[in-house]
């Protein structure tokens, strides 16, 4: 099957990238590299950081339809749905690790890269929000006034959490990262239920071992 020229371009980009160790010094060099023309990278892309933000996106795409496309997946409850995503998550990512370091090298403040979250965001969100309304209908998620609204931007900066949580993590086979996705997990969707406090004291523990 032909690769689409977006596809192509992002493919390019993130060879370059891992080849050089840095982006392309302008949009300019990239596409004499690349013997396109400039107006082919606008028609999809304003920037690098729009062409990052786009590669974000389809990799979360990529493990929504890979856990969607999962049989098991259908029979779990909210919090095992979201759990499942984050172990997903953290396997794709782990495939493409020194991509990821040099993609945004300053992901010790994922929060601060709105831009390259852009399109990112609202797929999470969007995502997170269905998680929500399947534990509110079984009742794991509880409705709150004023509150139960803002539940998937809890999700989406506990999902930053664990990203930068795997990024900076040096342990063997990342076995920190899954512990932190399994009580972070815990916590929040106690947090958003009936009952948060034995989850924020095994998260807090697991946490201020983490500083000693």
């Amino acid at each position: 099957m032909k690769t689409d020229s977006s596809t192509q371009i992002i493919q390019a980009f993130n060879s370059y990238l891992l080849e050089n160790g840095k982006p392309p010094a302008s949009i300019h060099q990239f596409c004499v590299s690349l013997k396109k023309k400039e107006t082919e990278f606008y028609a999809h892309f304003s920037s690098f950081d729009s062409l990052k933000s786009e590669w974000l996106l389809r990799e979360f795409n990529d493990v929504k339809a890979a856990i969607q496309g999962d049989e098991a997946f259908e029979s779990y409850g909210a919090r095992e749905k979201y759990m499942a995503f984050l172990y997903a998550w953290v396997e794709q990512a782990v495939r493409s690790r020194s991509l990821w370091l040099l993609i945004h090298p300053d992901l010790k403040s994922p929060w601060m890269h709105s831009q390259l979250f852009s399109r990112l965001k609202p797929a999470f969100k969007s995502f997170a929000q269905g998680i929500c309304r399947e534990g509110t209908d079984n009742s794991e998620v509880m409705q709150r006034p004023f509150l139960s609204d803002h539940y998937p931007d809890v999700m989406w900066v506990q999902f930053l959490f664990i990203h930068q949580f795997w990024i900076k993590d040096d342990s063997t086979e990342f076995e920190k990262t899954d512990s932190a996705i399994e009580k972070s997990v815990h916590l929040v969707f106690d947090l958003m239920g009936n009952s948060a406090f034995d989850s924020a004291m095994d998260f807090g523990k697991f946490m201020l071992g983490q500083f000693r």
